[in-house]
């Protein structure tokens, strides 16, 4: 932490902070061994048999303290044939006093093991919706309940002296603080959060700001309504002495409003200003790469507490650190983790991924010459162990599920990964909004994405998932090359780190040369790949994945002993195309006679994708230079570099 805090520059920001991610770092902080749900199985069951509609969350807090007091309505509907019991998770830190039911009536409650109870005097049908108020009291402290630290958690900013409480529920932690259903796949249709506090604090909560109610003995009410569908994690209150900064993003002519919670010490706004202002340039991007802001009938924010990371709370983001990335990262999960929510924990990727390449893409969009240092930065973290896969199944091992190097930055340089595969930035984006649309509002699983990825590409990523996200581990690439006369030479070693044995990837190779420079942009399909093209200019330096497209390590060397092509340790596959060179037509053999094939010029782009009529394909329409044939049959798959004249 202390190290982040004095970073100021973009690029200092960009190396360090992907090193560790801060949001990660805190978010695992306090597990070192597993922790699971405060409900059991058949007590999951019960909840099942409902869906929540509504919670009107009505508390006391002070800015001091972790006692609460107070009630919350929950209105949901019966999904079951019959329900006879309303359960719910409320830690038993927490004394209920009472249940009421919408007719008025009183129900006996029963809480013990952080669940509670009611059993109703008469069944609730199927559709039919219950409505029940649980009034309760108690300290919400739970140690180390949450990912991030607890549940619920009061103290002072040791850099800005401010005291605040705070609620961070993620994963597990909601129970802690207000009485709830944990479940992903039940996002609330609407929440409305009242906070009775003194009157020289501020309460900041999602959704919009009704109104502010004067109330006797120097309290007041900040009344805050959300309309909007929202997971139980992402509900959030904070309480300080804030000060109110404004700011508005522009959206399809509208104007947003940026509603932001500050420490009333005056040098905080000062200090924070210019950091702050980054939200709305940011905002206007993403809603330009992924679909106008889906919270945009509401607002975004930040509410400061003082703990060292952001949590990305509907609408209004907790902050404890703020700076470039972090900013961008929680702004990023408004619509990837917030909008389009993980569909269990094992998609955690979904969200945080996506949200570490929004710090990448918010440096693309803002300050572009620093993209490239973060995306190394984050290269680099990944590859400081040999092995480790973005995909877990252990969702008790909360450590594990926000890995700093796995589940943030492995996972944000595989959207990278992918959005390279495409090689069309205009279909990535696309998808990426296709995929806001179609969850809107929802969730969806690592199946559900690559579902999509594939049917709006049209490219089976099957192979692309095996190698950079179930499996382990980087390529390193040994390239050897030499240039004689007009032809230059190229070999490529591929070595890996861990159970990966190859990595089947396109890479780009720049060569240098006086006045320029060009890039190439080859697969490379074995692990020994050769490759020479026409040069009349005299090559001084190749580099490899001059872009940080891909995670990995290489070097190239010149070496004068490469005299010529080993053709015979180019591809090993029964494929063969002839005439090569050719003109106006080839024809492929060694493959059924309608394999479908892709034709890729040498930047990687395809230019031909068709299925072959009696192995011959016609090449008339391309311009004359060196291009690959992909061909996949079901069994066979193989790619063949070919020369057009």
């Amino acid at each position: 932490m202390k190290k982040l805090l004095i970073i100021f520059g973009l690029m200092a920001f960009a190396t360090t902070y992907a090193q560790e991610h801060f949001c990660a770092t805190h978010k695992q902080k306090y597990f070192q061994k597993s922790y699971g749900k405060a409900a059991n199985n058949q007590q999951l069951n019960l909840m099942n048999g409902y869906d929540v509609k509504f919670h009107h969350i009505n508390l006391n807090i002070e800015r001091n303290s972790t006692v609460i007091n107070g009630n919350v309505r929950t209105i949901a509907q019966v999904l079951v044939n019959q329900l006879d019991t309303f359960g719910f998770e409320l830690h038993s830190n927490h004394t209920i006093d009472s249940v009421v039911i919408s007719a008025g009536e009183r129900l006996t409650v029963q809480h013990q093991s952080n669940f509670g109870y009611v059993v109703f005097n008469q069944p609730k049908i199927k559709n039919s919706l219950v409505d029940v108020t649980i009034y309760y009291h108690g300290d919400a402290s739970v140690a180390a309940g949450a990912a991030i630290g607890s549940g619920f958690t009061t103290g002072s900013s040791t850099r800005w002296g401010n005291q605040a409480t705070w609620s961070l529920s993620q994963p597990y932690s909601a129970y802690e603080w207000f009485p709830c259903k944990q479940a992903l796949q039940d996002k609330i249709d609407s929440v409305y959060t009242y906070i009775t506090t003194s009157n020289e604090n501020k309460a900041g909560a999602i959704g919009v700001l009704k109104n502010i109610i004067n109330l006797p003995n120097n309290k007041v009410q900040y009344q805050w309504q959300s309309t909007l569908a929202v997971d139980y994690y992402l509900i959030s209150i904070a309480v300080a002495k804030y000060v109110e900064y404004n700011t508005y993003a522009h959206i399809d002519g509208d104007s947003m409003l940026i509603q932001d919670y500050i420490y009333d010490n005056p040098a905080t706004l000062t200090t924070l200003k210019p950091e702050l202002d980054n939200t709305a340039p940011m905002l206007e991007g993403f809603s330009n790469l992924f679909g106008k802001y889906p919270f945009w009938k509401e607002k975004y924010g930040h509410a400061m507490a003082p703990f060292s990371g952001g949590m990305e709370h509907q609408t209004m983001t907790s902050i404890g650190i703020v700076n470039f990335g972090i900013v961008a990262h929680e702004l990023g999960h408004q619509w990837f983790g917030d909008h389009v929510t993980c569909k269990t924990w094992k998609d955690i990727w979904l969200n945080e991924g996506f949200a570490t390449y929004c710090e990448y893409l918010a440096l693309e969009l803002l300050s572009p010459s620093e993209a490239p240092a973060d995306m190394l930065a984050v290269h680099n973290t990944v590859m400081s162990q040999p092995d480790g896969s973005i995909w877990f199944d252990d969702t008790t091992n909360v450590s594990r599920m926000f890995s700093s190097r796995l589940t943030y930055n492995k996972a944000g340089a595989f959207v990278h990964i992918l959005r390279y595969e495409l090689n069309n930035d205009s279909q990535f984006f696309a998808i990426l909004k296709l995929y806001q649309q179609q969850f809107a509002f929802g969730t969806a699983s690592t199946f559900d994405f690559k579902t999509l990825l594939e049917q709006q590409s049209v490219k089976d990523f099957t192979q692309v998932f095996n190698q950079w996200f179930y499996g382990e581990g980087y390529p390193t690439f040994n390239v050897s090359w030499n240039q004689i006369n007009d032809t230059l030479y190229l070999v490529s070693n591929q070595t890996t780190s861990s159970t990966t044995p190859l990595f089947i990837t396109p890479v780009e190779f720049k060569i240098t040369f006086a006045g320029g420079d060009t890039t190439l942009r080859i697969m490379h399909n074995q692990n020994q790949v050769w490759f020479k093209m026409p040069l009349n200019k005299v090559a001084s330096l190749i580099t490899i994945d001059p872009n940080n497209w891909i995670i990995n390590r290489g070097t190239a060397t010149k070496d004068v002993t490469i005299v010529g092509l080993n053709e015979s340790n180019q591809h090993q596959t029964n494929i063969k195309i002839f005439p090569n060179p050719a003109q106006n037509q080839i024809q492929i053999t060694g493959v059924n006679a309608s394999s479908k094939v892709f034709v890729f010029d040498a930047l990687g782009k395809v230019q031909i994708s068709t299925a072959l009529k009696n192995n011959n394909l016609d090449i008339s329409a391309l311009n004359p230079g060196i291009y690959w044939v992909e061909v996949k049959d079901g069994s066979n798959q193989g790619c063949v570099k070919f020369v057009k004249q």
